[in-house]
């Protein structure tokens, strides 16, 4: 897949995103206006409105709705009514001069009689706290009867209540996208290059999520501008990010936590699984407390087990563990330490992850 599709593949294949464009269209496709709630991180906007406008586009088979989208930043005077901007936007010179205040029509049944936006989704986007309410309050009385008629989608950054906005039909992108919708599209985005192992993939996938939350678009650019195997990932996502880099550490061991200790304790089980009979001889013959009592099977050896069991030695002089491969001995040496620095809320470092990932002539 080509670099620039990934913002139309989050959008239309990802499950959370694809859920909210679908959402959106068909309360538009019924004629509702719908109020979006927009987190400050949320990817590809554009593409999200080409999504829904290609949805709708596709269930009406009729290319006379037309989606027109509004600047608040740019397009909307401080001090524009709603009302009084739809007109001068969109209704001919005659239209938006014939109507008058004192008069007993509401400006909204105006623009609906005189079909001002018929067949229009008037979508405003970069609405704030300053602004919102002013048009929230005017697209509740819009009372359209149908999408003919012209609905609104207005884009309000931060978190909404659904009492705020009804009758309007809220949809709130948190309620749809997590941070599991982008480490699904990262591992998809790394599937497509040969830059790494499918054991790094999923661990830059899992890191990608922790550091970027939501936000599929910087996950992209992490994947695309970051040699995760050369540098640390905390001080090359700093680079871009600009987030603190403790709090980067933070994230970065969040995803270590999620990827690999479990690969480090299925580690533990081969070897156990691999040692067996030594392990557990070394358990029948040796008194070897573990967590202050006595452990007398050997699947239940955990790794600072075995490390302590290849030193202590007996009263003879032979150590209470001898596994007789030094390259194991070292594995078992490394997973431990790399656990404890895990556990310990330490991230591992670049060379351990590649140990970890790839062996590196350490053996598995």
């Amino acid at each position: 897949m080509s670099f620039s599709a990934w913002d139309e593949f989050w959008w239309n294949n990802i499950t959370g995103p694809r859920t909210a464009v679908t959402r959106i269209a068909e309360a538009v496709l019924e004629g509702r206006s719908v109020v979006l709630s927009i987190p400050e991180n949320l990817a590809w906007k554009a593409s999200m409105r080409g999504a829904v406008h290609n949805f709708s586009r596709d269930r009406l088979n009729n290319d006379d709705i037309v989606i027109e989208t509004v600047d608040a930043a740019y397009d909307i005077p401080d001090s524009a009514e709603p009302g009084r901007f739809i007109l001068s936007r969109f209704a001919s010179g005659p239209v938006s001069r014939g109507y008058r205040e004192k008069s007993r029509v509401s400006v909204q049944d105006y623009i609906r009689a005189k079909n001002v936006i018929r067949n229009r989704v008037v979508w405003v986007k970069g609405l704030n706290s300053k602004n919102a309410d002013l048009w929230l309050k005017f697209c509740r009385g819009f009372a359209n009867k149908s999408l003919k008629d012209g609905v609104f989608v207005l884009e309000i950054e931060g978190e909404l209540r659904e009492n705020d906005c009804r009758p309007l039909t809220l949809v709130d992108f948190g309620d749809f996208i997590s941070s599991y919708d982008v480490q699904l599209f990262s591992s998809l985005v790394l599937d497509e290059q040969d830059k790494y192992p499918d054991t790094w993939k999923k661990y830059i996938a899992a890191l990608a999520a922790s550091v970027c939350g939501i936000n599929a678009e910087t996950a992209d650019e992490l994947i695309e501008t970051v040699d995760f195997t050369a540098r640390s990932a905390a001080e090359a996502i700093r680079d871009i990010s600009g987030l603190p880099y403790s709090e980067l550490e933070h994230m970065v061991w969040s995803a270590q936590v999620q990827v690999l200790f479990p690969l480090i304790e299925m580690e533990r089980v081969s070897i156990v699984a691999k040692w067996r009979e030594i392990i557990q001889q070394a358990l029948d013959e040796n008194y070897v407390a573990q967590y202050g009592e006595r452990i007398t099977d050997a699947c239940d050896a955990e790794l600072g087990t075995l490390c302590s069991m290849m030193k202590w030695r007996t009263e003879e002089g032979l150590y209470v563990l001898y596994i007789p491969d030094e390259k194991e001995r070292l594995r078992i040496s490394f997973l431990h330490n790399c656990r404890n620095k895990i556990a310990h809320a330490s991230c591992c470092s670049t060379y351990d992850i590649a140990i970890l990932l790839g062996g590196d002539g350490i053996v598995r």
